[in-house]
């Protein structure tokens, strides 16, 4: 008995040794572009019946949710995807490594930070994009230059998946735009004050206006609060950006990052 307790506390320390020492190399389709979106078509004609279209669950559990699968690294991924989970629904996939791969590829990318993947379109252009044609730059602040009314961009990368960085500029009104609402404030004393309510309860509500300048008001001291039901995010962008231009601001924001771009995330 004490042999295997000795045992069992030594096999995390040698795994821990070994990590340091010999760090895992991805496989080349993780955090790939391309084997992405290959892995997602594969998915939907192999996968998407029990996990849903997009991952989104059903009766398979939601990929989205890391707490799902996140422990599993590359490899056991990969692994469950061919094996499949003995005495669970989950089938065996009987399809060549290769495309495989592209799937394990695609399920890593629905949680991955866009940081760690390769960027499908042109970086410079959809910089341009962002600061032109889009006007993110009226809302948005990267790195200290853009407007004050929106969140602030310049980590986005490191944050959101690339299909969350997407849902976000094509639906804005998708997460619920919590701590992110367009408000008028009436004051008893006649102010009125317009901007993006960004904490509000029953007591006091927080409104940032178009300068930066942050109002917190005692919701006894109002006359009115109007707060939008809707995100303050133009909801056309989808027809404002052809697909490549959609494609290049995704490309520039998944850059967006406070850490160092990691080895894996290669340049297109």
């Amino acid at each position: 008995m004490r042999c295997t307790a000795l045992l069992f506390l030594a096999l995390p320390l040698a795994a821990q040794h070994a990590d340091k020492s010999e760090p895992k190399k991805s496989h080349p389709a993780i955090g790939d572009s391309r084997a992405i979106a290959a892995g997602k078509a594969r998915f939907a004609t192999s996968c998407a019946a029990c996990h849903g279209p997009a991952g989104e669950g059903g009766r398979g559990p939601n990929l989205h949710e890391r707490g799902a699968w996140h422990p599993l690294d590359e490899e056991a991924l990969f692994q469950t995807i061919r094996n499949g989970i003995p005495g669970a629904d989950m089938p065996p996939t009987r399809l060549p490594d290769n495309q495989l791969w592209e799937i394990a590829a695609f399920v890593r990318s629905l949680t991955a930070p866009a940081i760690e993947t390769t960027p499908a379109g042109d970086i410079a252009a959809g910089e341009a994009v962002f600061w032109g044609k889009g006007e993110c730059g009226a809302c948005h602040r990267i790195l200290g230059r853009g407007g004050l009314l929106g969140p602030d961009l310049s980590n986005i990368g490191a944050q959101r998946s690339v299909d969350k960085i997407r849902e976000a500029i094509v639906d804005p009104d998708a997460d619920g735009f919590r701590g992110y609402r367009g408000a008028k404030a009436v004051l008893k004393d006649g102010r009125v004050i317009t901007g993006v309510a960004r904490n509000y309860t029953n007591y006091a509500v927080q409104i940032v206006d178009e300068q930066g300048k942050i109002h917190l008001l005692e919701t006894a001291d109002l006359r009115e609060l109007q707060l939008s039901r809707r995100s303050p995010m133009p909801g056309d962008y989808k027809q404002r950006l052809s697909p490549r231009e959609l494609t290049d601001v995704i490309a520039y924001l998944s850059r967006q990052s406070a850490r160092p771009l990691p080895p894996a995330a290669k340049e297109p």
